[in-house]
């Protein structure tokens, strides 16, 4: 089981990348037992990366700021601020800011970091098949088979689920999406606002903020963290947060599914809202247990923590 993690945004990794970009290393295989790496990329304008594939790895690109063109196979995306692109293992890709850009990118399994540190493509399992693209270039081809399909979706895209506690989810990545090996969503809670002490039964949670502050307990750990910073949550280890200012959050868990408990407690804000609609907790609890999740007690307040029969339940 991988060992719950936290980093402040000065912790991670910097590394210059393309075009005098700046990458920071989030997350690496040694810190998720390899199911995952996640990476924060500073970009200017005119950075491009060549055309390539990855043999190994799916990559997730969420772009938080700016603007990008993305080739993605025999397709062009022109995507903006909030948009979201999976990209399976197999397929041909590649993309050029537009505008100075700050990116979130995400692989699964974990191992990308390598190349990063390395800058070489061939003994991380990486295929450069071309230089940067330009505005009307297409991809070469390239002969491998995909098991998946790609997908991409702008920022105002996102199935949007009014959630406990006055938090907005937004599913950018469900499991059908990844083939159920991971999910994403990007979520907005309210200062104050706390979840319940519960347990993932089968996902490891990765969460970045992207701003705010909160309070995260991760087992017997305590973490005070404030935006850029990272929390790494492992299945089994109980857990609860608390925000303390308002706060805008990243989340993505592997394997995927747990979109479905947001699903089946939550509300589709594109529907009318019921009169005095709201979540209970006894609805929380049951769909927690319908999803693979197990609520263990209500949300702690700032002084406290989470009590020693909870911290291994």
């Amino acid at each position: 089981m991988a060992t719950p993690y936290a980093a402040a945004t000065a912790d991670g990794e910097l590394l210059e990348w393309l075009a005098g970009g700046v990458t920071q290393v989030l997350l690496d295989s040694t810190q998720t037992e390899g199911r995952l790496a996640m990476f924060r990329s500073a970009a200017p304008a005119g950075a491009a990366s060549p055309a390539h594939v990855h043999t190994w790895e799916d990559e997730i690109l969420v772009l938080l700021r700016g603007s990008a063109t993305l080739w993605v196979g025999d397709r062009r995306h022109e995507l903006g601020t909030g948009a979201v692109a999976f990209l399976p293992h197999g397929v041909p890709h590649a993309y050029r800011i537009t505008a100075e850009s700050d990116l979130l990118l995400l692989t699964t399994p974990g191992g990308l970091e390598n190349f990063v540190h390395d800058a070489g493509a061939a003994d991380n399992g990486q295929i450069i098949l071309g230089p940067p693209s330009c505005p009307d270039d297409f991809l070469p081809d390239y002969p491998g088979a995909l098991d998946l399909p790609p997908y991409v979706a702008g920022g105002d895209q996102h199935e949007t689920l009014e959630w406990f506690d006055g938090a907005l989810v937004r599913i950018l990545l469900d499991q059908k999406r990844t083939g159920g090996r991971f999910s994403m969503g990007r979520s907005t809670f309210p200062a104050g606002s706390a979840s319940p002490v519960y347990v993932h039964g089968k996902e490891d949670e990765a969460i970045v903020l992207l701003r705010g502050s909160a309070i995260y307990w991760v087992g017997e750990h305590r973490y005070d963290v404030s935006a850029g910073d990272v929390v790494l949550v492992p299945r089994g280890v109980s857990t609860a947060h608390r925000m303390t200012a308002d706060t805008e959050i990243l989340v993505v868990t592997t394997p995927g599914g747990l979109e479905e408990l947001f699903r089946q407690a939550g509300r589709d804000v594109s529907q009318p809202r019921p009169d005095g609609w709201r979540i209970s907790f006894d609805t929380l609890v049951r769909a927690a247990a319908a999803t693979g999740q197990t609520i263990l007690a209500a949300p702690l307040q700032a002084d406290e923590a989470i009590s020693a029969r909870l911290v291994a339940a």
